[in-house]
């Protein structure tokens, strides 16, 4: 990252819309001759771990929603708003990769 503009420790609604409103539209990703998208093996591979810690994180969250009130038990407040922040964590991450996704 730029050192001029560093990554900021919040943002507030209104500018995440302001930055949206006024980011660039995406190109389109080109398609090889072959069929298969730009980056060859190393992008079959990445779109494999992607789909792997889909998975994976689908598997996390089923386990939290399980555990139910299990969670907290045995762990310090702290160690239980850690557990939740994962949690939100991996719910942002699925819906990242499903908009990352073509």
């Amino acid at each position: 990252m730029d050192p001029i503009h560093p990554i900021p420790e919040a943002i507030s609604h209104r500018q995440l819309a302001q930055l949206l409103r006024s980011a660039a539209v995406e190109p389109t990703v080109a398609a090889e001759p072959g069929g298969d998208l730009a980056g060859g093996e190393r992008h079959r591979e990445l779109d494999a771990l992607l789909q792997a810690y889909g998975q994976l994180s689908v598997q996390l969250l089923k386990a939290f929603e399980g555990a139910g009130d299990d969670l907290g038990r045995g762990r310090t407040p702290r160690q239980v708003m850690a557990m939740g922040a994962l949690r939100a964590h991996a719910h942002m991450a699925l819906q990242a990769l499903a908009a990352s996704q073509p």
